[in-house]
């Protein structure tokens, strides 16, 4: 009877991945400090390595690194999350050349099952993987691997500092990196719960895997008495455990400038309601209530105005039109004349799983509609996201989502959607 192959686990994260899109069709960039702002370009949300030497923090506000654009130091993007959007696309789908198991876990990392591939000779697999995808796509990433899923995020925190890969199999490799990383750095652990560790004397990754892990369920979670054995090179988590559906989505901005307008007011809701809904179908879930917030600024006379309301649907749903409906109606109820709201978000709140509850409804469930109705319903939302994913975002609308959109954050300083549309295609000029 042979050995079970020992689990290959890999993260693959993209290198400063907003500002490296900037850089990708900017050679005038090259060795340029470079940061990208959050809507309405409000803070900093992405930096350049040479941005980072420069002591610029994540969260700055945009005004306060004003000084380093005028002078020269820095480049300001606003947020392209369009570009982003694609260019982390092209990256996923490279991936698939070494393995069919890849789970995007955000917009610049991946989890790879690489386990076929087996041990022997993972390094100048590793560097195949990074300098392939580097080339194809002109996004620098790095790749960490290790036999669970828990030590792969440590090998990849390595691998940024150490050329771009990293391999953690050797126990005394591990235990060196444990007892270097704090427990609060360590992936599942978090804010809330580190304070709780190191009060108990738990400072370090290494002192977590030390813990017995059925002390650890008795007195945690079993997420946590996971953690510890995945810390020990024991593989606990599969990637369909990890990758389950969100329970709530949200979608929400704050506008660039303050509004008393309902109508403006509306399509922001109708717009976020619409990307919330998107989201939904795309990862096969359906809602089964939506919650509508609108508030004024903190810093405005007249104090601070939080309104927001929530409604159950009959039957959980992904039905745009449904879901944008009610959700102006809860605006209408809670919205007052003369207020200048500043932001507005919509969720969508107890997602299930949509095949679950088709198979148990019935007629009186459907909330009246027949089976050709709902028929209807779901190819007409299918159609929507279709001609979206095929020609960009925001091809097809619904009526009441409006057409200027005046409520819209500021971008003073959006890239072009280079990879998007012909009419954006950087420009070669010969010298």
């Amino acid at each position: 009877m042979g050995h079970q192959p020992i689990q290959l686990y890999g993260l693959l994260d993209c290198n400063s991945f907003f500002a490296s899109c900037e850089k990708l069709f900017r050679p005038d960039l090259k060795n340029k400090a470079v940061v990208v702002l959050s809507n309405n370009d409000g803070v900093v949300v992405a930096r350049s390595p040479e941005a980072k030497k420069l002591g610029i923090p994540m969260g700055e506000a945009h005004f306060k690194i004003k000084h380093f654009a005028e002078s020269g130091q820095v480049v300001i993007f606003s947020s392209n999350y369009r570009l982003y959007g694609d260019m982390s696309n092209r990256v996923m789908k490279t991936l698939h050349q070494w393995t069919p198991h890849v789970e995007v876990y955000s917009i610049d990392e991946a989890f790879l099952d690489l386990t076929e591939h087996g041990t022997t000779s993972v390094g100048s697999l590793m560097n195949e993987i990074v300098s392939t995808v580097t080339k194809w796509t002109g996004i620098p990433v790095s790749l960490g691997v290790a036999s669970t899923m828990t030590l792969a995020k440590v090998a990849n925190d390595l691998a940024k500092k150490s050329g771009g890969t990293c391999v953690l199999l050797d126990p005394s490799m591990r235990e060196q990196a444990l007892t270097k990383m704090e427990v609060g750095d360590v992936w599942g652990i978090g804010r809330r719960l580190a304070p709780r560790l190191v009060r108990l004397g738990v400072r370090t990754a290494k002192d977590l895997a030390s813990i017995d892990p059925l002390w650890m369920r008795k007195n945690f979670t079993v997420v946590q008495e996971r953690l510890v054995r995945e810390l020990n090179g024991e593989p606990c988590l599969d990637l369909a455990e990890v990758f389950t559906p969100r329970k709530n989505i949200q979608v929400s901005r704050s506008f660039s400038k303050a509004t008393d307008n309902y109508r403006s007011l509306a399509e922001a809701v109708s717009t976020f309601a619409a990307k919330a809904c998107e989201k939904v179908r795309s990862e096969g879930t359906v809602a089964t209530a939506v919650y509508v917030h609108i508030n004024t600024s903190w810093y405005k006379k007249g104090g601070y105005v939080s309104e927001g309301k929530m409604r159950g649907f009959n039957v959980p749903t992904s039905n745009s039109p449904e879901v944008i409906r009610t959700a102006l109606a809860l605006l209408r109820e809670i919205y007052r004349e003369g207020l200048l709201y500043k932001k507005a978000s919509v969720m969508l709140l107890n997602l299930q799983d949509a095949k679950t509850v088709q198979s148990q409804g019935t007629l009186f469930d459907m909330g009246g509609k027949n089976p050709e109705d709902q028929k209807r319903d779901e190819t007409l939302m299918d159609t929507v996201d279709r001609i979206n994913r095929s020609f960009g975002k925001g091809t097809m609308m619904f009526g009441s989502q409006g057409v200027e959109q005046k409520w819209r954050g500021a971008s003073e300083h959006c890239s072009p959607n280079y990879t998007l549309h012909f009419a954006e295609l950087p420009v070669v000029r010969a010298k």
